[in-house]
């Protein structure tokens, strides 16, 4: 396979740093899941 130029490099760095998410368990699949989690939070805080 080709070594990518520099323009495909380039672009590819700008696409990873786009997508990047520190942590994936965080990214909220669903409006229920994030009313799961806003609840959650909230008797959490409640508790504390």
């Amino acid at each position: 396979m080709d070594k990518p130029t520099q323009e495909q490099l380039k672009e590819l760095k700008r696409l990873s740093k786009e997508a990047r998410v520190d942590d994936w368990s965080e990214v909220v699949q669903s409006k229920d899941e994030a009313e799961m989690r806003i609840r959650d939070l909230k008797e959490k805080a409640r508790i504390e």
